[in-house]
């Protein structure tokens, strides 16, 4: 399947943003894999609204509907992690937020977003993304390393809302 649209999220879009973001985490129960995202804590209405006013959310629309998401922010978030390649912290961007409404997964739709991402990272003059996945989650980490991702390190990583868990950095160099 390919997407309608691709482009980077306005505020007008929040309530379909929202709808994306909700319906990824109301799925997580079900999912054998997956971020582990609290609805309401992390994402959040106020926080995707503060996201779109100061990051880059890159969305992608199918029939004028959200179905996937993913937001790229300026600066090192990592620094405990020893990269191959060393940047100044506007040159790197950091992936978050990355997902695919249920219903439309396993269409490629990851794929394309991710490769729109990339290209909105090398005009924003990014040299490199970094992210992290949770050390389980093997589908995503295909999807990255598909995508030209080098998988850096295995460390433990505190996140706010569910604690130390053990994650991957990857890496891509523009």
């Amino acid at each position: 399947m390919k997407l309608d649209e691709i482009r980077i999220a306005q505020l007008a879009d929040l309530p379909r943003v929202a709808d994306l973001y909700k319906a990824i985490c109301d799925h997580q129960p079900l999912d054998e894999y997956g971020a582990d995202w609290t609805w309401g804590e992390y994402p959040s209405v106020d926080g995707l609204r503060q996201m779109i006013d100061t990051d880059t959310l890159m969305i992608g629309l199918k029939d004028q509907r959200v179905v996937a998401g993913g937001l790229l922010t300026t600066g090192e978030e990592y620094p405990q992690v020893e990269w191959p390649h060393q940047f100044a912290n506007d040159e790197i961007g950091i992936l978050h937020l990355f997902g695919v409404h249920p219903q439309y997964r396993r269409t490629g739709v990851s794929s394309e977003l991710l490769q729109a991402i990339i290209e909105q990272a090398g005009r924003e003059d990014k040299k490199t993304i970094h992210l992290d996945v949770l050390a389980g989650n093997i589908p995503s980490e295909r999807l990255y390393v598909k995508n030209g991702f080098l998988v850096v390190q295995s460390l433990t990583l505190h996140y706010d809302d569910i604690g130390d868990q053990a994650a991957k950095i990857l890496e891509y160099r523009i």
